[in-house]
């Protein structure tokens, strides 16, 4: 009792194994083989682009090395025009040195307007804020010692002078003696 498949149970047995056999190719070897087609595609474009950018800084690598000696060329040159920093606890001893050097005698030194204009605002990174203050000094001594004392002042590159007043004092014995008030900026660092 053993029958056979009628003819028609074997072409339908052919065409589902043969669908089975389509699938599991399709599922198993076709598609990984298109997946990874397709990402080698995609990492060939990527690798290519940054190949030409690569070679793009390459070609630009001398550009770059102009332009950076350029620059640095042009900081040396402008720098010089920039205050150096005086930090705050130093300013009375610098001003104080500075009239008793040139045989002053300092009568008062004021700090005006101590808020000033910051010149970088860094709030609690750690890092230090410079300050611009306004400074009126009154000297008393002779007028060369004055001179002096301006030519100075003058040379140190975190103060700019902003007012001077001069009025000779003939009260005393010495011909040339007068007193000045010197006003002045000036750049201090708080640390």
């Amino acid at each position: 009792m053993k029958q056979g498949l009628s003819k028609r149970e074997k072409i339908l047995l052919f065409f589902a194994g043969l669908l089975i056999f389509i699938y599991v190719a399709v599922q198993f070897a076709i598609y990984p083989l298109i997946t990874a087609y397709t990402e080698g595609v995609r990492e060939r474009t990527a690798l290519s682009a940054e190949k030409r950018m690569v070679e793009a800084d390459i070609a630009n690598i001398s550009f770059i090395r102009n332009a950076n000696n350029e620059a640095n060329e042009n900081f040396d040159r402008i720098k010089h025009d920039y205050p150096l920093l005086i930090p705050n606890e130093e300013i009375d001893p610098l001003l104080t040195n500075l009239c008793l050097d040139n045989n002053l005698r300092p009568s008062s030194l004021r700090f005006v307007g101590t808020a000033g204009v910051p010149q970088s605002e860094n709030g609690d990174t750690g890092e230090p804020t410079f300050t611009l203050v306004s400074v009126s000094m009154n000297v008393t001594g002779s007028f060369n010692s004055i001179l002096r004392l301006l030519e100075k002042v003058d040379s140190i590159r975190y103060i700019r002078i902003t007012t001077l007043s001069y009025s000779a004092n003939r009260l005393t014995d010495t011909p040339d003696a007068g007193s000045i008030t010197l006003s002045f900026e000036l750049t201090y660092v708080n640390p």
